[in-house]
C-alpha cells in the first residue's frame, strides 16, 4: 500500500553558507585584531612623517653645504623674518626645486623658513616650519637649519637637536 503522507527529507550532504555563530565569531576575530593594530599603525604613521622630516631636513643642509662651497665659504645671510625668502634667493633653483614641505603631524603643514639668529626651546619658533640660522653671522650656529618645533619626536628628542 502507497501512502500518501510526505516523507522526510533527507539532509543534504554539503551545507550552503555559515550560521550566526561561526559569523560572530568571525567578527569579534577581526574587531580583536583591528583593537591590536589600529594603534600601532598610528603610531607607524608618525614614525613616517618623522622620516620623511629628517630627510628633507638632511636636503636642505646639504643644500646649504653645496651653497657654502660653491661661495667660498659663505653662507647665505637674512633678514630676522617669520616668511623669509633668503632660499628662494639664494638656493633656488640651483641648489633646491623648492623648500619642502614640513609635515610633523604636530602642526599644520608649512613650506616657510623663518629666519633669526637664536633658537630658544618655547619660543615664537614653534610650529613656523624651518628655522634658518642666518641673521647673525658672528653666531657659532649661523648656516644652520633646524625642525622649528618645541616638541619631542617618538624616540623623546627635541627637534631643535637634530
Amino acid at each position: 500500500m502507497n501512502s500518501s503522507r510526505p516523507q522526510a527529507s533527507m539532509p543534504s550532504v554539503g551545507r550552503r553558507g555559515f550560521t550566526l555563530v561561526e559569523l560572530m565569531v568571525v567578527a569579534s576575530v577581526l574587531g580583536i585584531m583591528a583593537s591590536i593594530a589600529a594603534p600601532k599603525f598610528a603610531g607607524m604613521l608618525r614614525k613616517a612623517q618623522e622620516g620623511a622630516v629628517k630627510g628633507n631636513l638632511g636636503m636642505l643642509r646639504s643644500a646649504l653645504r653645496i651653497y657654502y662651497a660653491d661661495n667660498q665659504g659663505i653662507s647665505p645671510t637674512c633678514d630676522v623674518a617669520a616668511d623669509s625668502v633668503v632660499f628662494a634667493n639664494s638656493l633656488q633653483p640651483r641648489y633646491i626645486g623648492s623648500v619642502p614641505e614640513l609635515k610633523s603631524g604636530l602642526h599644520p603643514p608649512v613650506s616657510t623658513v623663518y629666519c633669526d639668529y637664536e633658537l630658544i626651546p618655547g619660543s615664537v619658533h614653534d610650529g613656523q616650519g624651518w628655522y634658518y640660522n642666518g641673521a647673525l653671522p658672528e653666531d657659532s650656529n649661523f648656516g644652520g637649519i633646524w625642525v622649528a618645533c618645541d616638541h619631542t619626536d617618538v624616540k623623546g628628542s627635541f627637534w631643535t637637536s637634530y
